[in-house]
């Protein structure tokens, strides 16, 4: 698990997009907060497991865009990790802003459910909010982000997915999101 260089790539991305958004200045933790959140909840709808009243309560794990002129391969997705990976964009650049960005490792802890995982995550996004807010000391605040980070690591070990994975994925999208900066996204 290479954090470092997962959060200095994270750096440069958030610094491009304040540069070509013009929000030097500005504090976008509180959205950036937000923003996982609304993530976490995407990566639980990709999930599905939490939709009891569906009889499709697999993952969404794969999904084939074929060309349809036959022009070339088929891409294949995996939306459950792209969504994961959204997630670790934001707390990477959540612990950017609280400069919590010399970790080089990250434990993990797995609840005995998925469900029970998802919710403990939410929980700790917002235990992090409130220590924000409340304007904690630096310790207090890193261990608040600390949770955040050991309960997403443990829910993608839980929903299947090798740190190989993540980090490939996260470089694949990161490549996206330079590229959706570059094209006025």
């Amino acid at each position: 698990m290479n954090l470092t260089k997962l959060f200095d790539l994270q750096r440069k991305l958030d610094e491009h997009i304040i540069k070509e958004k013009g929000l030097d200045g500005e504090d976008l933790l509180p959205k950036k907060i937000l923003a996982l959140q609304v993530e976490l909840g995407e990566l639980a709808n990709e999930w599905r497991g939490f939709k009891y009243w569906s009889k499709n309560q697999n993952p969404r794990t794969l999904i084939i865009h074929k060309d349809p002129h036959g022009q070339c391969e088929p891409i294949k997705k995996n939306p459950l990790l792209e969504e994961y990976v959204d997630c670790l964009h934001f707390i990477l650049s959540i612990g950017l802003e609280l400069k919590f960005s010399n970790l080089d490792f990250m434990p993990k802890y797995k609840l005995k459910n998925i469900t029970d995982q998802f919710n403990e995550v939410f929980e700790d996004i917002s235990g992090l909010r409130m220590a924000i807010l409340g304007d904690w000391d630096e310790q207090d605040l890193f261990s608040k982000y600390r949770n955040v980070f050991m309960g997403f690591v443990g829910l993608g070990e839980m929903l299947g997915f090798t740190w190989k994975q993540i980090e490939q994925s996260y470089l694949d999208k990161n490549k996206v999101n330079h590229e959706r900066q570059e094209s006025g996204y």
